[in-house]
């Protein structure tokens, strides 16, 4: 049985079908699977994310990814009511348009903007953006009352703030920002790859329920750890 506020060591296509199975269907997904690479020699690969070396990228268990394998069946979930951030890099991002026409999908671009990037520019332009696709069915929730700020497209940060937890670790303030707009107290979460758990820290903060699968043991005890800690904030 799936239990509600728990992360799971399990294939994310394996737990989705158990959902269906238990007929627990997501209000929003948010998730940042892994990218597909753009390799720039010496051990070091661009993967939208910034720069980093492949070994934490294979430590991290995100250094492969097949998109038809598992976005159909995550999107599947939501039936007729999608609702979902997913991360993602440049070369996916045709991929997720593609889907979003096939669907009758209402989608946006948003850009996680690294204000201080790694100056690789020989042959491109410098790597500092990180993209996000927003999928929606007409009609499913969005609060459009929250102040300006909630609703920019761009948000931006400086590298090396964030990746206490995890090598991709995203930036508490816009995950916060995601669920608000997009869910209400007691809405259920999904994020398929939990990762270091900022959904789920965020989630708890916002009294919203959540739902994660993670497949490395790792993480999810760093994530864990982050639920339990005594000085977790409120993000209200």
């Amino acid at each position: 049985m799936i239990e509600l506020n728990k992360i799971y060591q399990m294939d994310c296509l394996e737990g989705i079908e158990r959902m269906k199975e238990e007929g627990l269907i997501p209000d929003l997904i948010i998730s940042d699977p892994p990218y597909e690479f753009e390799a720039m020699g010496g051990g070091i690969h661009q993967v939208g994310k910034g720069v980093v070396k492949y070994q934490n990228i294979i430590d991290a268990g995100t250094n492969h990814f097949d998109f038809d394998k598992f976005i159909p069946k995550i999107l599947d979930l939501q039936k007729d009511k999608v609702n979902a951030y997913f991360f993602c890099n440049k070369t996916l991002i045709p991929k997720y348009l593609n889907e979003a026409i096939k669907r009758d999908l209402n989608f946006d671009i948003m850009a996680l903007r690294k204000l201080n990037p790694i100056p690789a520019k020989a042959s491109s332009y410098l790597p500092e953006l990180e993209y996000i696709i927003f999928l929606r069915s007409k009609g499913v929730y969005f609060d459009g009352t929250m102040k300006a700020c909630y609703y920019k497209k761009i948000f931006d940060k400086f590298i090396g703030e964030e990746n206490k937890f995890h090598p991709n670790e995203k930036p508490i303030e816009l995950i916060r920002n995601y669920i608000k707009v997009s869910s209400n107290k007691g809405s259920l979460i999904l994020d398929c790859f939990m990762g270091g758990g900022t959904t789920a820290v965020v989630c708890k903060g916002l009294k919203r329920n959540f739902i994660g699968f993670e497949i490395n043991p790792k993480y999810i005890k760093v994530s864990n750890d982050r639920l339990t800690q005594n000085n977790l904030m409120e993000f209200e």
